[in-house]
């Protein structure tokens, strides 16, 4: 029998430890705690005999206290008994005796090592089994018959019963439950005086209260293994975003940085290349433009500064982006300076219209004049002149 029990233990105990996890089935936050409980329970005895069943009831108590090491699994030590009683058949006398009982329990909660642990269930079923150390005393009401009693003893006897049973709690609060309990300790054959040539058995229905010390609960260090992995990775994801929007950032950046860069180059480029073709430009202006002389006082066209007139009209036809400007001018030495002023505006407006004879147009050709209020040359004869400026 013993050794059936043991090997039912194991195997509960191999479940157990496989199975359920330790974090509450009702809040995962929080998970088991190893902790103790104080049990105190009344109830009756039933010391199985010839007698009937009724008048081998006797009252029992039990104070105990367990040590839940595990959300399925506990050993509770106890300190029990009070009165057992036997009965005698010839003289049809019942006999009372007491008893205290020492006990250690291994302690299996059903409902946790097949549903495991929730620290709001109310139901909670429970198997054991375990041994004790029973001290027998106060055999006095056997006395009278203890001729007919094989196994009579008196002043007191010890005995080792082996133990098991059930029961089932329910939670009141986190802190109390109340329970029922049924267990049968099986003991030598001399513990009611009786030689029945097999085991005594003593038979015990408890109810009573169980107070847990500091709680059956803590943090859940999986719940927090759970937050800190995923507070990881939200670290992880945000590291890895905000690495990503920087890495665009600085591709946009550099792109963009590429881009003025390009632009900058461009536009340097433009403008020199814009100002070299408009130094090649005024270069090839400077070096076709002319000046037409006149006499003094004049506002003739001579030959020789008519050919220039006629070369710089072929070389406008040629050059068809070029404009000229004419600017008419008079020496200070001759003249009034209002007549002057009619002599250059006169100057200008010969050789313009020579121009557009020769075929230019006039928005071509820009005219100007400036009398002798400038003298473009430090010789005075050749302040009477019609400077051609080629743009």
């Amino acid at each position: 029998m013993m050794k059936r029990l043991t090997m039912i233990a194991v195997a509960l105990f191999a479940m157990c430890s496989a199975a359920s996890a330790q974090q509450s089935k009702s809040d995962e936050t929080l998970e088991f705690r190893p902790h103790w409980t104080l049990n105190v329970q009344g109830g009756v005895a039933h010391t199985r005999g010839e007698a009937p069943f009724a008048e081998l009831l006797s009252p029992a108590a039990q104070l105990s206290a367990t040590y839940n090491f595990h959300h399925a699994m506990g050993v509770r030590l106890g300190l029990g008994g009070w009165q057992g009683k036997g009965s005698e058949v010839l003289a049809d006398q019942i006999y009372r005796f007491n008893y205290a009982q020492l006990s250690a329990d291994y302690m299996l909660d059903l409902a946790g090592a097949f549903g495991g642990f929730n620290h709001k269930r109310v139901v909670n079923p429970y198997l054991f089994a375990g041994v004790g150390a029973a001290y027998g005393f106060n055999n006095k009401e056997a006395e009278p018959f203890k001729d007919n009693l094989a196994y009579y003893w008196e002043g007191g006897k010890f005995f080792v019963p082996v133990r098991t049973g059930l029961g089932i709690d329910f939670r009141l609060s986190d802190l109390v439950s109340i329970g029922l309990e049924a267990n049968a300790n099986i003991l030598s054959d001399k513990f009611n005086s009786k030689r029945a040539h097999n085991v005594d058995w003593q038979f015990n229905a408890l109810a009573g209260l169980s107070f847990c010390f500091g709680g059956n609960t803590r943090p859940s260090s999986e719940y927090a293994a759970k937050v800190a992995a995923a507070e990881a990775a939200a670290a992880a994801l945000a590291a890895e975003k905000a690495a990503a929007e920087k890495a665009e950032a600085d591709r946009l950046a550099a792109e963009k940085a590429a881009a003025e860069k390009a632009e900058a180059d461009r536009l340097a480029a433009e403008k020199a290349a814009a100002e070299k073709a408009a130094a090649e430009r005024a270069a090839i202006a400077a070096a076709n433009s002319d000046n037409v002389f006149f006499t003094i006082g004049s506002t003739v066209i001579r030959k020789a500064e008519g050919a220039k007139i006629e070369r710089l009209a072929q070389w406008m036809k040629d050059n068809p982006s070029y404009n000229v400007t004419l600017v008419g001018y008079a020496d200070r030495e001759t003249g009034t300076a209002a007549g002057n002023v009619k002599l250059s505006e006169n100057r200008a407006k010969v050789v313009k219209e020579r121009l557009v004879e020769l075929g230019i147009p006039e928005s071509r050709i820009a005219s100007a004049f400036k009398g002798d209020t400038v003298q473009p040359f430090a010789e005075n004869e050749k302040n009477r002149v019609v400077t051609c400026t080629l743009e």
